[in-house]
């Protein structure tokens, strides 16, 4: 049996990509109008599809999210999940290398800007590559006793607040007055 068919770490996987697509899906739905202005920046879509698609993004994040829940459309959700994180990979590496690094992800609307870079190319392609080997996985799994789930549920908590944590952290530098405050240490 592979890792990927044991119970805790499909639980785990599943989890984290729910509040991971949730809690974007949930963020972006509060804060429209600035995620409307963070697709406009990534300069990829035409102008006259980027409302369209800033309203679409986190209700499909969502369809994802809760179809990551139901056993029978998980292994779509998971398939759809990995693709959605392949474009979002593509079109930060494809303003990282025309040098707009200073631009927000877009990831999570906290009120932080997190920078593009070549770490967010490389977490979404780690992301994609774990949701599609879970949806390739998830047929042939066994289901998970109690015990499993729990500790797949509370492992997957954990990471993502991790996850989010680190998010917060790698977008200190761009926060308001910590220039400020750099300057003062040295």
């Amino acid at each position: 049996m592979s890792l990927w068919q044991e119970p805790v770490v499909e639980i785990f996987v599943r989890g984290f990509l729910v509040l991971l697509f949730g809690g974007a899906a949930l963020s972006k739905l509060r804060r429209g109008d600035e995620f409307f202005g963070v697709v406009r920046n990534f300069r990829i879509l035409p102008e006259r599809l980027a409302r369209p698609c800033a309203v679409a993004l986190p209700w499909v994040e969502l369809a994802i999210a809760a179809a990551l829940l139901i056993d029978a459309t998980a292994p779509y959700a998971a398939l759809a999940a990995g693709a959605l994180l392949v474009v979002f990979g593509v079109a930060i590496g494809i303003n990282v290398l025309r040098g707009r690094k200073a631009i927000d992800c877009g990831c999570f609307r906290n009120g932080l800007k997190q920078p593009l870079s070549w770490t967010l190319v490389g977490r979404n392609l780690l992301l994609a590559g774990a949701s599609f080997a879970l949806a390739s996985n998830l047929p042939s799994s066994r289901g998970p006793d109690l015990a499993e789930l729990a500790i797949g549920a509370a492992a997957a908590s954990l990471a993502m607040l991790l996850y989010f944590s680190a998010s917060l952290l790698a977008a200190l530098p761009a926060a308001p007055g910590t220039a400020a405050r750099g300057a003062l240490k040295g």
